[in-house]
């Protein structure tokens, strides 16, 4: 199966409940956005030629044109990989993607996505269109109930062709995508990033710490170590910037004390400067009279 194009319900229509149709079998079909939907998961509950519920999948690279909805992400968290099934050439290729891709890099500044579960590992198999091979077995189990009930066990496996060698060029045949993805790497590498939000959650921290190889309890160790050194670091930053913040404040009332002082002492107010003062306002109201008479 390989998957070209996902329609967002933006470009289905004014409605998700409008119908489209499609011809099987030469008999007319009507379908809603939500039976697409649900036929990205049904049909691979169909057998296929060898009557096996076995699957190639493919998605190809095409899809980053539009936003990719998150129900499809939702898809992927059932039928889609982890970087778990990559071999060591491509895992090696993924820690070097993830530092530099410009589509990580905007979707850390998109707060509908940034905290997505594996969005990197979803992104790096769409974007080098790196195929797998999907499969469910049946199995009967028991509800939390004790009530026996038939339930899916769904796998995932790198698709191994890509890491054997074809015996006329003595290579892989995966050669040509690894040194795509390089490639791809090398140019990332030139572009101007904008600053990475930094996600400090608990979820965040186990999904870096997961994918990176090593004693898992000494990286946590490490981990805590530099918050610590932080914490410790900004406590230092922030008393030294509220001591001098209470030494300017201190500075600043000084200032506006001095400031508010006259230059010069104020005279005090005698009896004879009064008695002038009372004979020009008599003079001035004596003027505005004879105005007004004329």
């Amino acid at each position: 199966m390989i998957i070209k194009q996902i329609i967002s319900i933006e470009d289905w229509g004014i409605s998700s409940m409008k119908e489209r149709q499609i011809s099987l079998n030469k008999i007319p079909t009507n379908f809603t956005y939500w039976d697409y939907i649900n036929a990205f998961s049904k049909v691979l509950y169909y057998n296929n030629e060898r009557h096996k519920h076995t699957w190639f999948i493919k998605v190809c690279a095409k899809v980053f044109v539009d936003p990719i909805p998150n129900w499809f992400l939702n898809w992927w968290s059932y039928h889609g990989p982890t970087i778990k099934i990559l071999p060591d050439p491509f895992l090696k290729l993924y820690k070097n993607w993830v530092k530099v891709s410009p589509n990580l890099n905007d979707l850390y500044h998109s707060e509908h996505v940034c905290y997505i579960e594996q969005i990197e590992q979803i992104y790096f198999f769409i974007e080098f269109s790196i195929p797998w091979i999907h499969k469910w077995t049946p199995k009967v189990g028991f509800t939390e109930e004790q009530i026996s009930c038939l339930y899916r066990i769904y796998y995932n496996n790198f698709w191994d062709k890509l890491m054997k060698k074809d015996p006329m060029t003595k290579s892989l045949y995966g050669q040509e995508l690894l040194d795509s993805i390089s490639q791809r790497i090398q140019d990332y590498g030139t572009i101007p990033h904008k600053e990475i939000i930094t996600d400090n959650s608990v979820k965040h921290i186990a999904r870096r710490v997961s994918i990176q190889d090593g004693n898992k309890e000494e990286m946590i160790k490490e981990y805590l170590d530099e918050i610590r050194r932080n914490l410790l670091l900004n406590i230092t930053h922030y008393e030294k910037l509220d001591t001098s913040m209470r030494s300017e404040t201190s500075d600043d009332i000084a200032d506006d004390a001095q400031e508010a002082q006259p230059c010069e002492s104020a005279k005090p107010m005698t009896e004879d400067m009064l008695s002038k003062a009372e004979g020009l306002l008599r003079e001035l109201k004596k003027k505005d009279k004879m105005t007004i008479i004329d």
